[in-house]
């Protein structure tokens, strides 16, 4: 999908989706001329052996809203790989809010993202993992589990980072639910980390901190008991981050 400023609006420009994917779905939830874009999975899931590929492009100035249809269900069987690149041009913004990943037991699953921001785009990202099917009663009952995010600024990495999981144990903690926020502006963001950090604190049934490891760069990563703490927990992060990027606080909820 590309996606370009029009006017004061953005307007899809380009898109294209074959199976896996279903019909990418365009909606305008508010006045901000900002769309949301809806990836669909009619299958429901990804069984073992998928391979599925996403690119969008947010050009120069426009400012589009990149979420799911649901969670992301990781069916029994051999490696599926997801990889997702997007990039953002001069003055652009995006946001890139999928729902958790849900591995199912004998799963195999892996993520990789790659983000390229022109020097003055702006992003807020994050990825989520649920411990497995937990009424079914496969917690980390996946046989592999692996992400990596790199995002760059301006052909320089900012964010690297990965998980690497195996079944059994209790790799997050005695959490079923692990989260990671990224939010990248060209601006000092510690006041905001601050702030997030805070907000963490008063979600119930959540564990989490917020930083500025570096000038542009904020990460929050987070743990949750249910997958309802988990989505109280992200959307009030959006909340407040959109208002730090400029943009109108959200119409709706993504997850």
């Amino acid at each position: 999908m590309r996606l370009a400023r029009h006017g004061e609006a953005t307007a899809v420009v380009m898109r294209y989706a074959s199976q896996p994917w279903g019909a990418v779905q365009v909606a305008r939830p508010d006045r901000s001329g900002m769309p949301e874009v809806l990836l669909t999975n009619p299958g429901g899931g990804t069984l073992g052996g998928d391979r599925l590929d996403l690119r969008v492009e947010v050009g120069p100035g426009a400012r589009a809203t990149v979420c799911t249809q649901g969670a992301a269900k990781a069916y029994r069987g051999t490696q599926a790989l997801q990889r997702t690149r997007l990039s953002v041009g001069a003055g652009g913004l995006a946001e890139y809010v999928p729902h958790h990943v849900i591995p199912y037991a004998e799963s195999r699953w892996r993520q990789e993202t790659v983000v390229e921001l022109a020097a003055d785009a702006r992003l807020l990202a994050w990825e989520a993992f649920a411990a497995g099917r937990l009424a079914h009663g496969e917690r980390f009952s996946f046989a592999a589990l692996g992400g990596r995010t790199l995002i760059v600024r301006d052909g320089a990495p900012e964010v690297i980072d990965g998980l690497e999981q195996g079944g059994g144990g209790e790799p997050f903690g005695g959490w079923p639910y692990l989260a990671t926020v990224h939010l990248l502006a060209p601006a000092p963001l510690e006041a905001l980390a601050r702030e997030l950090h805070t907000l963490l604190e008063g979600v119930a049934g959540v564990w989490g901190s917020a930083s500025a490891p570096v000038e542009g760069v904020l990460c929050a990563r987070l743990v949750a008991g249910g997958a309802p703490a988990l989505a109280a927990a992200l959307n009030a992060l959006r909340a407040r981050a959109r208002t730090a990027l400029g943009c109108a606080a959200p119409a709706r909820e993504v997850v």
